[in-house]
């Protein structure tokens, strides 16, 4: 096993062992390696969605400031090595190999997951590069995450909804206290959180912690003076700044929630951070996110966006349906069976006359007759396909614009389309 080949297939294997909600096995993975997780000052981010894009906002104005920064999250999209970059360049094949090479006697020993290996191959490779700072996504929850052994400079927490309801709670105080796991010892924390029940959990939670909460609601506030399927402009006051047209190119109204995080988030840094008001305007319009309501191609129109729940998919879908009516929106859709599809079925039908179900059998797929089943039940035509190369050939065969097709869903079918559609022109690149 010493090509990156074998030791990738041997890592992904390690998925068998399914999720580990411990510390126990992540600090095991770190000791030998002298705990790197403790030579580089970090940000934590947990939620239910918009951690990636948030986290993707602050590496690129970090980026713009001129540090060095390394990011983790998860999933990837195709390649694995999507998971742990710094300055936007993949984890090098070589470093994987060696990491892996290195460990494997105590993987084998302690039997941890993917995820959990994944991580201490993340902290280890960015102690090795002597990283300015981190930025960190929360796997899954926050309080038995194995990310959650780093000592942050401040607890990030995105919008929180019902997901993962199995390993998290079954109400969404439950999930909110999961989520609030991260928050440490007079550590501040800053959230976006419009939800009074999640607030609530929240603000305890710091309470018992001795840590500042900020509610970025509270300290902000921004008009909306352009938006298109390519990005948006908003007039934005926060603490004592004010932007005018300040450009972000991730489209639709929860990127701006996500955006104006990101910003509050390194304004709390401001004492730690130089970062200058330019740094923000450059990052903001250059930040790099694939799968985020990507506009792929105009000819015929269609975009990729890995929503996966059901309150992603209700922002997704509300936003296009602002420029396709119903009757000009066609969906490709695949799902977890982890997933609410009852409730997805009922916005794919209130938004669409017509999907593609694909049934990918990759990770822990739901079979997609239930899907099609509810999405028939509300008069929606619904055809399953047996692979992404059939939608791909009856998408490409369409002709003009009169149409959007969306392709939505689960990250393993936005990976297959990026692999499908190696020609099209992509704007929000790697």
């Amino acid at each position: 096993m010493n090509n990156y080949p074998q030791i990738i297939n041997y890592l992904f294997a390690l998925q068998r062992h399914g999720i580990k909600l411990t510390l126990d096995n992540i600090n095991t993975l770190l000791k030998p390696l002298n705990n790197p997780e403790k030579d580089w000052p970090c940000i934590h981010i947990a939620g239910t969605n918009g951690k990636g894009s948030t986290a993707a906002m602050i590496e690129s104005i970090l980026m713009k400031a001129g540090y060095k920064v390394g990011l983790y999250t998860s999933p990837h999209l195709v390649d694995f090595r999507e998971r742990i970059r710094i300055n936007r360049t993949l984890i090098p094949e070589k470093d994987v190999i060696d990491f892996t090479i290195r460990m494997k006697p105590l993987i084998e020993e302690i039997t941890p997951s993917f995820f959990e290996a994944t991580t201490a191959l993340a902290f280890w490779y960015f102690s090795k590069e002597k990283i300015d700072i981190a930025i960190i996504e929360v796997g899954l929850g926050g309080r038995l995450d194995s990310t959650n052994v780093v000592n942050p400079l401040i607890s990030v927490i995105t919008s929180v909804d019902m997901d993962h309801q199995k390993y998290l709670g079954e109400t969404l105080e439950e999930i909110a206290l999961e989520k609030a796991g991260i928050i440490k010892p007079s550590v501040p924390c800053i959230t976006n959180n419009r939800n009074s029940n999640v607030l609530d959990v929240l603000t305890k939670k710091c309470i018992s912690q001795n840590s500042e909460l900020t509610n970025i609601n509270d300290i902000s506030e921004y008009r909306i003076s352009s938006m298109s399927l390519e990005g948006t402009a908003v007039d934005l006051e926060i603490s004592d700044l004010t932007f005018k047209d300040l450009c972000l190119n991730l489209p639709g109204h929860h990127q701006i929630e996500n955006a104006i995080l990101a910003v509050g988030t390194l304004l709390k840094l401001k004492d730690k951070l130089k970062i200058s008001k330019e740094n923000f305007v450059d990052g903001l319009n250059n930040v790099c996110w694939k799968g985020r309501i990507n506009l792929i191609t105009r000819e015929p129109f269609a975009i990729i966006d890995v929503s996966h729940n059901a309150s992603g998919f209700e922002r997704t879908l509300s936003f296009l349906s602002d420029y396709f009516p119903k009757e000009r929106l066609k969906i490709v859709t695949a799902l977890q069976d982890d997933k609410d599809f009852e409730k997805i079925g009922g916005l794919l039908s209130y938004y669409s006359n017509e999907v593609y179900v694909v049934d990918l059998k990759l990770g822990k797929p739901l079979n997609p007759s239930k899907l099609s089943n509810v999405l028939e039940h509300n008069g929606v035509k619904t055809t399953i396909v047996n692979s992404f190369e059939e939608i791909q050939e009856k998408i490409f065969k369409s002709t003009g614009n009169d149409h959007l097709w969306l392709i939505i869903g689960s990250h393993y079918l936005a990976g297959m389309a990026y692999q499908e559609l190696p020609d099209v022109t992509v704007n929000q690149t790697s």
